[in-house]
C-alpha cells in the first residue's frame, strides 16, 4: 500500500506541477473570458479505482458565497481482488463476499488573492471528514494432509478528520478537474474479525492459524497492514487503532 500511495502521490503531484504553470500564465485556456459563477457541480471520483478498489463514487459541490463552498461524496467502494492468495501453510480458496461504501464531506475556502475567478476555481483549503466501511469474507484452507478450512469474516470501519489543500480547474465554464493534493488526518480504524473452523483446535493451534491468516490477508490486501496492528489482532472481537491518515482525490465534474 505504501508503494502504491507513493506512486499515486507522485502522479498527482507531477500533474499538479505540469498543469499549474499553464493555469497561472494562461488561464483563458482553461476558462472562458467571461467566467460564469454557477453554484452547483456534480462530480465523479475515480481515484479509488486507480488505487485498486472497486468503486462508483459521486459528489456534489455547492458554492455558498463567492469564495466558499461545501462538497459531499458518497458511493460504493470495496476491496480489490489483487494480491497473493497463499503462504507456506494456507491457501485462500475463495472470496465469498466483498462489499463496502464511503461517505465524505468538506468545506472549502478559496483564496481570493490567489485565484483569478471566484469559487469553485483555484486554490482552496478547509476541513474534511471521511468514512469508509469494508466487509469481506474469505475461505482459507490448510495445505497439510488434514485439509482443514477456516472462514474469516472481517469488517473494517475507518473515520478520518483532517485538513486538505487542493486546486480545482474550470474548463470552458462547465467542466471541472478537482485535485486534493495535501490532506493529512487523524483516523480511527475499527476492525472486527471472526474465524470459523471446521475442526476442533487447541488454543496453540488457533494462534498458529491466526498468524497464517494474517500473513495471507496482508499479502492479498496490502492496505490491510496499514490499518491493523498485527501484534494485537485477535480471533474474534473488535480492535480499534488510532493513527495518521492521508487523503488523495482526483475527480472530474460538470457545473450548472
Amino acid at each position: 500500500m505504501i508503494y502504491l500511495l507513493n506512486a499515486v502521490s507522485k502522479m498527482i503531484i507531477g500533474t499538479f506541477i505540469l498543469v499549474i504553470p499553464f493555469c497561472s500564465h494562461g488561464q483563458d485556456t482553461l476558462t472562458t473570458k467571461s467566467f460564469k459563477p454557477f453554484k452547483n457541480g456534480v462530480k465523479y471520483n475515480f481515484t479509488p479505482t486507480v488505487m485498486g478498489f472497486s468503486s462508483a463514487i459521486f459528489g456534489y459541490e455547492r458554492v455558498t458565497n463567492p469564495y466558499q463552498s461545501f462538497s459531499i461524496n458518497a458511493g460504493y467502494m470495496s476491496i480489490g481482488k489483487s494480491g497473493s492468495k497463499e503462504n507456506e501453510t494456507y491457501e485462500l480458496t475463495s472470496t465469498k463476499s466483498r462489499s463496502g461504501f464511503t461517505i465524505a464531506a468538506d468545506y472549502r475556502f478559496y483564496f481570493k488573492s490567489q485565484n483569478k475567478n471566484s469559487a469553485p476555481q483555484g486554490v482552496y483549503v478547509g476541513p474534511y471528514y471521511s468514512y469508509y466501511n469494508f466487509k469481506f469474507s474469505n475461505d482459507i484452507e490448510s495445505k497439510t494432509e488434514d485439509g482443514s478450512s477456516v472462514q474469516v469474516d472481517s469488517r473494517v470501519a475507518i473515520n478520518n478528520i483532517g485538513l486538505q489543500m487542493g486546486y480545482q480547474f474550470v474548463i470552458k465554464n462547465r467542466f471541472t478537474l478537482d485535485m486534493v493534493l495535501i490532506g493529512p488526518s487523524m483516523g480511527g480504524y475499527n476492525l472486527k474479525m471472526e474465524m470459523d473452523s471446521d475442526v476442533s483446535i487447541t488454543d496453540e493451534e488457533v494462534k498458529e492459524k491466526i498468524e497464517a491468516v494474517k500473513d495471507i490477508l496482508y499479502a492479498k490486501y496490502p492496505w490491510f497492514e496499514t490499518l491493523v496492528d498485527q501484534t494485537n489482532l485477535d480471533v474474534s472481537g473488535r480492535k480499534t487503532h488510532w493513527g495518521f491518515g492521508f487523503r488523495y482525490l482526483v475527480q472530474i465534474g460538470f457545473r450548472f
